[in-house]
């Protein structure tokens, strides 16, 4: 995860270095933070009540699984699956240490999501440009 002003000042930051040849990067901000720890943050900046009930990982995979079913019985993608869960639940990190030894970021990750939750959802810009994703 990474917050967009943070890769624009990363791009900025090595088109302005000139280096000779090609290099690669992987760009995450860091500390990453759990999924827990994004509901958390999400939940307390847009003052919602979310449920602490926890549902375990084999119920909700086995749910998923009853989900596929029933997908393939009515011909139609459903919005859960099993590998929506697996993907949910997984653990996903990225070693950014290249890209940070020489680059420090501007923004902490849970700035640039207060940023982003504030821009989109709590003070959102009238007539402002809307990107969508899934």
């Amino acid at each position: 995860m990474a917050y967009v002003g943070n890769v624009v000042a990363f791009i900025k930051n090595r088109l302005e270095k000139e280096e000779a040849g090609f290099h690669v990067f992987n760009y995450v901000d860091k500390p990453d933070l759990s999924t827990s720890d994004l509901v958390s943050f999400i939940d307390k900046k847009m003052k919602l009540s979310i449920s602490k009930i926890k549902i375990p990982f084999w119920l909700g995979i086995l749910g998923g699984y009853c989900f596929d079913i029933y997908s393939k019985i009515l011909g139609k993608k459903l919005s859960i699956s099993s590998v929506r869960v697996k993907k949910f639940c997984a653990t996903t990190q990225f070693d950014a240490t290249k890209a940070h030894s020489s680059f420090e970021a501007p923004f902490t990750l849970k700035q640039g999501l207060d940023l982003t939750l504030e821009h989109e959802f709590i003070n959102p810009k009238k007539n402002d440009i809307l990107f969508y994703s899934e």
